[in-house]
């Protein structure tokens, strides 16, 4: 899905807090990312969903926990727990999706947001916990390891597979975003 004029200007203010590296086009908004660590490119993907929340008029914060990554601050002081995921792959490939149930019927999250970027635009999945657990429990969402709690997640960006109905391009995220507090 090509870049919006909105996101290309979140990446490029990005692309000063990050090391910039030139094995993508350099006309890309995203070319600086390719060769960030692992962790600073999920890092990315939290602060890139920070700046765009912040630039439809919501805030964020660090959870502060390791079984997400991001508290999304709704005008009415309403907090929804995010998990993010980042991913330059193409396919994408999420990697260390952690189940968001625990017992009792609790959550550990409300959702999964799964960002791919590529130097031609990004693609968003979202995923609703519940439906996340779901997922998983039929192996859609697969085992990264035997003996491990973690999953891998493969999506299509463009062609159609199971995970259409999660995909949107950057106009849908935003709608997604400003849903969560309307």
């Amino acid at each position: 899905m090509p870049f919006d004029p909105e996101e290309a200007c979140y990446l490029r203010d990005l692309e000063q807090r990050l090391r910039r590296v030139e094995e993508w086009p350099l006309d890309s908004p995203l070319a600086f990312v390719i060769h960030l660590a692992s962790r600073t490119k999920g890092r990315l993907g939290e602060l890139f969903l920070d700046e765009i929340a912040d630039g439809i008029g919501l805030r964020t914060r660090a959870s502060g926990s390791a079984d997400f990554d991001r508290f999304v601050v709704c005008p009415d002081g309403t907090t929804l727990r995010i998990e993010t995921k980042f991913s330059t792959e193409d396919p994408p490939r999420f990697q260390q999706v952690r189940s968001p149930i625990l017992g009792g019927g609790k959550l550990k999250y409300d959702y999964l947001v799964c960002l791919s970027g590529r130097p031609e635009g990004m693609a968003y999945w979202v995923f609703e916990a519940g439906e996340l657990g779901g997922l998983m429990d039929s192996n859609a969402i697969k085992v990264q390891h035997a003996m491990s709690d973690t999953r891998w997640f493969f999506p299509q960006r463009i062609s159609e597979d199971g995970f259409g109905a999660y995909r949107m391009d950057y106009a849908g995220f935003k709608d997604w975003l400003r849903s969560l507090c309307g």
